[in-house]
């Protein structure tokens, strides 16, 4: 599953460049992977009255924060290829946590699942 796309990613990062095109589309679909599991059973997409999905050009519509959340962790992806961090990492957001600006625009959406 990919939340935005190749040329989105590629704009938000600022690339001018396609030669890792393939390591891109990989950094997209595990952050929509984590993005995705982050907010449980809710829908990244918009949603009609009847609960089903928006479509433009027979595609989901992606909801804003959700794609800016995706963005995020792409970069932070994309930054550190090697999941190196400089400095200390507080306790309370420690490793396998996502960032604190992803999580500001998910967590209203977030429908944890139950163990």
């Amino acid at each position: 599953m990919m939340l935005v796309t190749l040329q989105e990613a590629s704009e938000h990062l600022r690339r001018d460049t396609d030669a890792d095109d393939a390591d891109l589309e990989l950094k997209i679909r595990a952050a929509s992977g984590a993005v995705a599991r982050y907010i449980g059973s809710s829908s990244p997409y918009e949603l009609d009255d009847n609960g089903n999905p928006v479509l433009e050009s027979d595609n989901p519509v992606v909801l804003f924060e959700v794609r800016a959340a995706v963005l995020l962790l792409v970069g932070e992806l994309y930054k550190n290829r090697e999941g190196e961090q400089e400095g200390e990492i507080p306790p309370q957001w420690g490793y396998g946590y996502l960032p604190r600006s992803v999580v500001s625009l998910l967590y209203p959406l977030r429908h944890p699942s139950m163990a």
